[in-house]
């Protein structure tokens, strides 16, 4: 380690937030810091990134050290305090998704192996309910709102807060983000025998898939996922429709020159083939225009048409 890093080390253990130094000699000493995952340097790292003049970069900083706080059982106090004194909205909510699922997941696991404790499980949510609410506070460009959603979505499925979930990524238009929690809670639902439930999730983020522009990766493999989930609910006919449908968006694709296009036949192709339909299947991977793609492709459906 060079001296003069050494120095900058030594102002961190001084708890010095005013040593003399620019923005990125700050940031190298804070993850030089950081990567120690000592508890002593916590409070001070807080202290350390706090003293960066450029916001963005603060934030990002502070985000990293609530990764790393919230991980820590006992910790969970100090990273909710770091995490509120993000200034920037998005690594604010971000760092308070982080929180939130460490607590659930902590609340979780003392409902497996000792008494339950609702203060944990409390606090998760209502963590929950604060981003929910700042939720339209955060820009829409570049994905960051979807991303923060995403996030909220996932936390309250393994919650089990399915009509929550639901409810906060309920949308008119296709969201990759979105349909992501809607799937998520779909099987939940399916795997606590509510098939109804399951199949109008499933039936939601179709029609989202079919009516979508863009994301055509995204959306093909949406309209999968409902497929299986549907074909599970034992609606055969409709998980074949979805599939079908899956297959128009990426012959087009494909056409428009998609290098992807070829993975998302690949996911059609397979799941016929789960679900007993290997002429389907078949179709779906001679469609692929690359010969050693599609050859691959053949080549994995037969292994799963084969009997077992």
């Amino acid at each position: 380690m060079d001296e003069d890093l050494q120095n900058l080390l030594r102002s961190i253990l001084a708890a010095d937030p005013d040593a003399p130094l620019s923005d990125d000699g700050r940031e190298k000493v804070f993850h030089s810091m950081l990567a120690a995952h000592s508890r002593e340097n916590f409070v001070a790292l807080w202290r350390f990134a706090d003293s960066l003049k450029e916001e963005f970069k603060r934030s990002h900083l502070l985000h990293a050290l609530v990764r790393v706080v919230s991980e820590r059982p006992i910790e969970h106090d100090l990273a909710e305090r770091i995490a509120r004194s993000i200034p920037d909205v998005y690594w604010r909510l971000s760092a308070m998704n982080q929180v939130a699922a460490e607590l659930l997941k902590r609340a979780r696991e003392f409902e497996r192996f000792s008494p339950p404790s609702p203060e944990l499980r409390a606090r998760g949510l209502n963590l929950l309910r604060e981003v929910e609410g700042e939720l339209s506070s955060v820009p829409e460009q570049d994905g960051d709102r979807a991303t923060i959603l995403y996030g909220a979505g996932h936390s309250l499925v393994r919650a089990g807060e399915l009509d929550w979930a639901e409810k906060l990524a309920s949308t008119a238009e296709y969201c990759p983000e979105n349909t992501d929690v809607l799937l998520a809670s779909g099987k939940a639902r399916l795997a606590h025998g509510q098939t109804v439930q399951a199949q109008q999730i499933a039936r939601t983020v179709a029609e989202l898939a079919v009516v979508g522009t863009g994301n055509c990766t995204n959306r093909v493999f949406d309209l999968e996922q409902a497929s299986e989930l549907v074909f599970k609910c034992g609606s055969k006919d409709e998980a074949e429709k979805y599939l079908e449908e899956a297959i128009e968006i990426t012959l087009a694709s494909q056409e428009a020159r998609d290098a992807e296009a070829w993975k998302c036949l690949f996911a059609i192709a397979t799941a016929f083939a789960k679900q007993a339909k290997p002429e389907r299947a078949q179709a779906a991977a001679n469609a692929i225009t690359q010969p050693a793609q599609r050859e691959l492709v053949l080549k994995k459906i037969a292994e799963v048409s084969a009997p077992s």
